[in-house]
Parts: structure tokens; C-alpha cells; sequence
């Protein structure tokens, strides 16, 4: 939140002039070192790609590890430094990561050889993740009122994400889904959401105004 000098109002993180009389703002300090972080984050990664880049073609005149930290350096800084320079766009950087996930692990696949984990593996844990947790975060956000409930959400999401990934797997190694494991996490996450849940209703109705969410 940046104030203005000029007559004092408030003005809404990006804008670059006082809603009110119009005056313009200085720059926003947490974004400047928000985009000074993203920069130092990709200058580290790029300083250590190209060490190992050289490295590796003095051995053998080939570039072999080096590709894998190649790749990952980047998907580090599309998954740490983008969303540094894009806090405020959410509709931007959260699709980017999102495919930089998808665009990784395929990338891992054909650099590291040997098996095809990607399509029947790799590919729905990272879509069965991302909308677990997107829709964890949603629910999140849209609630009303949060305490307890936001851990109810919490551990209802993670029990989702460990049935999808136990059943993936079984799936993806040639077996029947059945879900082991998963299911005593999720015997032990559901009811304590629901435990959860009761007690943030109860608190809720406790409070003035106890009718919203």
C-alpha cells in the first residue's frame, strides 16, 4: 500500500498515480525488491548452469549433466523468480508454473533415458496435485471467516492428493488401483478436517454476527 504525499490518501499496490488528486507515486518498495530478488535469483541460477555447462563439455566435449541442471535452473526461477515480478498477476505467473511443472518433468524423461514415466506417471500426479491444491486454496481464499477451518481444508486437499497419487501409481506400474496407504491418511485426515470443521462452526456461532462463513 503506497501513500500518497500529497493529500495522504491510500493508493492500491501498481497504481503509478493518486486515485484521489491524480499526483504521482513514488515506486513501491516491496516491488522494487521483489524484482531485485528475481534478478539475483536468475543471475545465480544462469552463473550455475553455464560453471556446469563448461564442466561437463571439458570432460568429453559433450554436454550430458549439464542439460538437467540446465533445465532445472530455469523451472527454478520460472517457479521462484517469475512469480516475484508477476505477485500481482496471479492470472499470469500461476499458469506458467503450472506448465513449467508439466514442461520439467517431461524434460527430465528424455534427458535421464530409461523408462516412460511421464504420460502414465508424472503427468496426472502433477494435474491431480495442481488441482487439489488449487482447490484447496480457493476454498481457502473465498472463506469468510478462517481458523480452524483452513486446516480442515488443508488436510481434506492432502488426503486427495495421496489417494490420486497411490492410485496413479498403481495404475502406472500395470496393477489394480487400490488404495493402501492412502487410505490410512486419509483415515486419519478426514475426521480430524471434520473435527476441524465443527469446532470453527461453534466458534463461529459464538461470535457476533456467527451467520457468515
Amino acid at each position: 500500500m503506497t501513500i500518497c504525499g500529497n493529500c495522504g490518501a491510500e493508493a492500491v499496490g501498481g497504481s503509478s498515480n493518486c486515485p484521489r488528486c491524480g499526483t504521482p507515486l513514488p515506486a513501491d518498495r516491496s516491488a522494487r525488491g521483489l524484482g531485485i530478488a528475481s534478478l539475483a535469483i536468475g543471475a545465480v541460477c544462469a552463473i550455475s548452469a553455464f560453471t556446469q555447462a563448461l564442466i561437463d563439455y571439458s570432460g568429453d566435449g559433450r554436454f550430458d549433466f549439464s542439460l538437467v541442471s540446465l533445465i532445472s535452473s530455469i523451472a527454478f526461477w520460472l517457479l521462484v523468480g517469475f512469480p516475484m515480478l508477476s505477485y500481482r498477476r496471479p492470472a499470469l505467473f500461476l499458469p506458467v508454473m503450472a506448465a513449467t511443472i508439466v514442461a520439467y518433468l517431461w524434460g527430465l524423461e528424455r534427458l535421464t533415458g530409461g523408462s516412460r514415466w511421464f504420460l502414465p506417471i508424472a503427468l496426472p500426479i502433477a494435474l491431480a496435485a495442481m488441482a487439489a491444491g488449487g482447490l484447496t486454496a480457493l476454498a481457502c481464499i473465498k472463506a469468510r471467516r478462517r481458523g480452524p477451518n483452513i486446516a480442515a481444508f488443508i488436510l481434506i486437499g492432502c488426503s486427495v492428493i495421496c489417494t490420486a497419487i497411490e492410485l496413479i501409481l498403481s495404475l502406472g506400474s500395470g496393477g489394480s488401483p487400490v488404495a493402501g496407504w492412502s487410505a490410512i491418511v486419509a483415515a486419519a485426515a478426514l475426521p480430524t478436517a471434520l473435527l476441524l470443521l465443527g469446532i470453527h462452526h461453534r466458534l463461529r456461532r459464538r461470535q457476533p454476527g456467527g451467520a457468515g462463513s
